[in-house]
């Protein structure tokens, strides 16, 4: 498992790109450093996801979870719902879609909280 920590206030470009931080970047191993999975996060934020982490928390939930019971197939959906891959450019930034970024209120400043498991995305006005 990896363990974050950090909390990072910056901005998100007018095109919707997020730089991400070079101290959280050295927390994410090597060889998963440059693929992730964005997606909405429980509370009113974002939670970006190291592409490995990502399949050990979705094969983990297959293992829980099953899609013939109502309630774990409604979490399944909503769980899901905006989860999509992102690459980090040769810059270190990752394209926040339009979509996502008005689901959770970002505008132009944001704050990365990076804790236990989780690297949170807040829209600044959300996270205060």
């Amino acid at each position: 498992m990896l363990i974050f920590t950090g909390r990072y206030e910056i901005k998100i470009d007018a095109k919707g790109r997020l730089k991400l931080p070079a101290d959280l970047l050295r927390q994410v191993p090597e060889e998963t450093r440059t693929t992730y999975v964005l997606n909405k996060g429980l509370d009113n934020c974002l939670r970006l996801y190291p592409i490995q982490q990502w399949k050990q928390i979705t094969e983990e939930m297959a293992k829980q979870l099953s899609y013939f019971r109502n309630e774990d197939r409604q979490f399944l959906k909503y769980f899901y719902q905006g989860a999509i891959n992102v690459e980090l450019d040769g810059s270190d930034r990752i394209l926040v879609p339009k979509r996502l970024q008005d689901l959770v209120g970002i505008k132009s400043d944001i704050v990365i909280n990076a804790y236990h498991d989780a690297i949170e995305i807040w829209g600044s006005e959300a996270y205060y």
